[in-house]
């Protein structure tokens, strides 16, 4: 019987960590999950195979992870709504605001923008992020 050393399910755990963390995401996905319980069940010792309740325990934390993650992109796209539509309720409304030079602007908005997911709004030809808005008056 051939028996392979543990070194190389180490292996596949260290290059699937690298390859995690050298991405975006730092949780395992569904794939990379898959590829290290193949690992495992292949490379067991036969006299004592995998624990059954572990594996199903295993599989609900990935099937929980992925409803998190779902539930995550779920309310991103719920705060980018609200966002816009705190942004498009701003239109017409008098405010006044610091620009970055710290002068103090006041108008009212004509528009209003996002950038690199830095909410902004326009006052004639300024520009000011919303973060620097001190006062808002109703129109």
């Amino acid at each position: 019987m051939q028996v392979t050393s543990t070194s190389s399910i180490n292996q596949l755990l260290a290059n699937t960590t690298a390859k995690t963390s050298s991405s975006t995401a730092s949780a395992l996905d569904s794939n990379q999950f898959m590829q290290i319980l193949m690992a495992q069940l292949t490379h067991q010792n036969p006299l004592e195979p995998m624990d059954s309740n572990e594996m199903m325990s295993q599989f609900s934390q990935l099937n929980s992870l992925q409803e998190l993650k779902d539930i995550h992109t779920a309310m991103d796209k719920v705060s980018a709504s609200n966002q816009t539509t705190y942004l498009t309720s701003l239109i017409g409304k008098m405010v006044k605001a610091t620009r970055s030079d710290g002068k103090i602007v006041e108008g009212v908005v004509d528009g209003v923008s996002v950038d690199q997911d830095v909410p902004q709004i326009l006052i004639g030809d300024e520009t000011v992020d919303l973060t620097n808005v001190l006062e808002i008056k109703g129109a």
